[in-house]
């Protein structure tokens, strides 16, 4: 193993024996040295190989199923591989199912020395961090009780607590902090970076995409127990959102009628559209439409594309960097290939961690969409004043959508760029900013 990687795993296979009936299993207790099979075969996983290099904070992404929580628990040693080799350098904290290493029956004291001790602590140890577990996990008077009176909450707080005081070389946390409450979700948070800058390694498995960008350096992807993607965590969620919408999508479209239209006749088309994005187009303005000029090639199924995306400054001119407090527009100009109707285009705006931090839509804005026909170009024109922080970058992506109802229940992603530009925020000595943004605040004192 190599001395730079925390955990390098190579060719991981898993295999799993589904048996129609219990007598199977005894069958083939008896008759499965002849060569007999009496179950079907479930490959959980299939040519897993990667290498996670020490202090490195690596994301796991997949649907449910996909098998995350298989790869965590043979990584973390509680399940046997059926084929290919783990390594793992250091001692490994794993939080991987709520209450898991805990017994019902034992108080939270009990079950704190008791875990501690599997993590690798002696007595001795554990009973100097106690007083540090038990603050964390902020239980009260209930770490005396038995963990089966707990809510999940509290299995949570009090297994994280253990979890990351036994100061571990690798830290695996698997969703588990999705059940506690928002002030003990952002103090795991605060904590785990805390880890993070000592040097800790840790893979984390989360649904929610703002957090696996916020916390992550690198991310894997799986896919129906294979590697789909791996690398840079903006590139790979970028991709695994966009398979999202697709997915989202299809969905929508199998609840409408079987023509695949909404209630008011508009088409829905759940194919993206073709990626084509220029930087030249049309004087900034208002929301305006006119017959398409032939400007670029139409991809077979593609029912628009961009023809211009721009950043403009106050004068109008396009940019990549903007100051402190200034106004801009964001225009984008799309072509349309099909009659279409109830669409939408918006954007967000996010930072380096490709978390979300504003964004404007023309149904958000109006409450309605529009109607478009087949050959013709809108401007659409997203105007504001500059309140993000300076000297930083921040990424824009852009979406089109055909919905009508407010809810959004009739919601599909006809387009979506997750990284359509990256702009410059550049710095104001005169107004320096310690904070993502600045709201405008009349301030008073006596």
């Amino acid at each position: 193993m190599s001395s730079e990687n925390a955990i390098e795993v190579s060719g991981l296979d898993k295999c799993y024996q589904i048996y129609e009936k219990p007598r199977d299993r005894l069958m083939q207790l008896l008759f499965g040295r002849f060569g007999r099979r009496f179950y079907k075969e479930f490959w959980a996983l299939e040519g897993i190989s990667f290498n996670i290099p020490k202090g490195k904070v690596y994301g796991i992404l997949g649907k449910n199923g996909a098998g995350k929580s298989t790869l965590l628990q043979i990584i973390c040693g509680t399940l046997a591989a059926s084929k290919g080799e783990v390594r793992v350098s250091g001692r490994i904290s794993a939080l991987l199912e709520l209450g898991s290493g805990f017994n019902p029956e034992f108080t939270g004291i009990e079950n704190i020395y008791m875990n501690a001790q599997l993590l690798g602590l002696s007595r001795s140890e554990v009973d100097q961090k106690l007083e540090k577990i038990i603050s964390f996990a902020d239980i009260g008077d209930h770490v005396h009780q038995p963990v089966k009176t707990y809510s999940s909450g509290m299995f949570a707080r009090l297994a994280f607590s253990v979890a990351i005081h036994v100061d571990p070389d690798v830290l695996i946390v698997d969703e588990a902090l999705s059940v506690g409450d928002a002030w003990f979700q952002h103090k795991s948070m605060a904590r785990m970076k805390r880890l993070m800058e000592g040097g800790c390694t840790v893979l984390f498995v989360s649904h929610s995409i703002d957090a696996v960008r916020a916390m992550c350096d690198h991310a894997i992807w799986i896919e129906g127990g294979r590697m789909k993607m791996q690398g840079n965590v903006t590139e790979v969620t970028n991709a695994y959102m966009n398979d999202v919408f697709i997915e989202h999508n299809r969905i929508v479209l199998e609840s409408m009628d079987g023509n695949g239209t909404d209630e008011g006749g508009g088409i829905a088309e759940p194919m993206l559209a073709g990626p084509e994005t220029t930087f030249e187009g049309d004087e900034p303005g208002q929301c305006e439409t006119g017959q398409d000029e032939p400007d670029a090639p139409v991809k077979d199924g593609a029912v628009l594309h961009v023809a211009s995306l721009q950043m403009l400054d106050a004068r109008g001119m396009p940019t990549t960097k903007l100051s402190q407090g200034e106004d801009f527009t964001i225009a984008l100009d799309v072509v349309f290939h099909r009659d279409l109707r109830n669409i939408s285009a918006g954007f967000l705006i996010k930072d380096q961690f490709g978390q979300e931090l504003t964004g404007e839509s023309v149904f958000n804005a109006y409450r309605k969409s529009i109607d478009v026909n087949a050959g013709q170009r809108v401007g659409f024109r997203f105007s504001s004043s500059m309140l993000l922080r300076g000297g930083q970058s921040y990424s824009l992506a852009i979406r089109l959508n055909q919905v009508s109802k407010w809810d959004r229940s009739d919601n599909v992603i006809i387009h979506a760029d997750e990284l359509a530009m990256v702009f410059d925020v550049l710095t104001d000595s005169d107004r320096p900013m310690w904070f993502k943004f600045k709201m405008p605040f009349k301030v008073t004192f006596q």
